[in-house]
């Protein structure tokens, strides 16, 4: 399946718990409204881009009471959901999310809405454009692109440490600012600042966006039976349903690589997969995940070849088995964010 599939390990050092740490008094849940109450706290504006989702929609809106710029993503009840399990665990992880820390590198949600028909999922209006129409339209720098990296990883060290996996992350899912905006230097953040004391090199302010395959984990969490996720980005284990937080680490390699290189590491006629064979144990499944295996990537294409520290970073992040690969905290430890920036090829 191209593009988006269906859509529906914490190490021993990681001992932060953030949004769990709150106490249940002080958790954000999902508000029930009627139609007119929703009208007298937002004015909806137009369509942000065209759904490929049944039901869904993402548009902008203004927040009445102090004229807030917000995007709204709208999921009509009878429309995007399968079955009634399938919206009771939405709206869990929803919630949870909801509840996530504050950090720059994270698009933050204002407050969830409900009415009889519909959901309305607040967000914060990010500035800039996703990654992928930022790479097709600008020169993104060595310099830039490694500051970009560095912020996806922050996100994901928070996310894990919080006990949550994103399954889905791609350069359409991360929003890019080059002008910069407010300094990312403890920029609204609750959670501890990472241990590696980074100072980012350009003005280019990065920020996760679209939780929707967000989840729970623990290391005895179950397996799936879809396979989620996206064509290149989806790490080997997943296509026999294990996703872990090295599963999302993988996908940052992705990102890495074709941030630097302009490719993807993988062949893209590896994916050969028709709809409907995205589940766990189908013969297209292992059919890529054996692949994958058998793949011998290039990390000598430039600038790879002229930065070893950064060809031995997303080597890493690239590891077949997933154990093999670091944490998001030792990828932000990584030689290659200590570089001087005029040093970098």
């Amino acid at each position: 399946m191209k593009g988006l599939r269906a859509r529906a390990g914490l190490g021993a050092g990681l001992q932060i718990n953030i949004g769990k740490a709150a106490k249940d008094g002080e958790k954000k849940k999902i508000t029930e409204v009627s139609d007119a109450q929703l009208a007298q706290m937002y004015k909806l504006g137009a369509m942000v881009m065209e759904s490929t989702n049944t039901g869904m929609d993402v548009i902008y809106a203004t927040r009445l009471k102090d004229k807030t710029e917000t995007v709204i993503k709208t999921r009509q009840k009878a429309e995007s959901f399968k079955t009634k399990g399938e919206e009771r665990e939405w709206r869990i992880t929803t919630e949870y999310q909801l509840n996530m820390p504050k950090l720059a590198s994270l698009c933050q949600f204002y407050e969830v809405l409900e009415t009889k028909s519909t959901y309305y999922v607040i967000m914060e209006k990010v500035e800039g454009q996703d990654l992928f129409e930022q790479m097709a339209s600008n020169k993104i720098t060595h310099v830039e692109s490694r500051d970009i990296c560095h912020q996806i990883l922050d996100a994901l060290r928070v996310m894990h440490a919080d006990g949550r996996i994103h399954r889905d992350l791609k350069v359409e899912n991360v929003m890019v600012d080059q002008l910069g905006g407010a300094p990312r230097k403890g920029q609204a953040a609750v959670a501890p600042p990472a241990k590696d004391e980074y100072e980012p090199c350009s003005p280019t302010q990065a920020k996760l966006i679209d939780f929707d395959t967000v989840q729970d984990w623990e290391p005895m969490s179950p397996k799936t039976k879809d396979v989620l996720g996206t064509d290149g980005y989806i790490a080997p284990e997943a296509y026999s349903g294990t996703y872990s937080p090295a599963s999302d680490v993988y996908a940052v390699g992705v990102i890495m690589y074709k941030l630097l290189t302009g490719k993807f590491p993988s062949r893209n006629d590896i994916f050969d997969d028709l709809p409907g064979e995205n589940y766990v144990g189908s013969p297209a499944m292992k059919r890529i995940q054996g692949r994958l295996k058998d793949e011998t990537m290039d990390f000598r294409k430039h600038p790879l070849d002229k930065c070893p520290e950064a060809a031995d970073l997303v080597s890493k992040m690239l590891k077949f088995k997933m154990d093999e690969r670091p944490e998001a905290q030792e990828c932000l430890n990584h030689a290659w964010f200590k570089l001087a920036p005029e040093g970098l090829p």
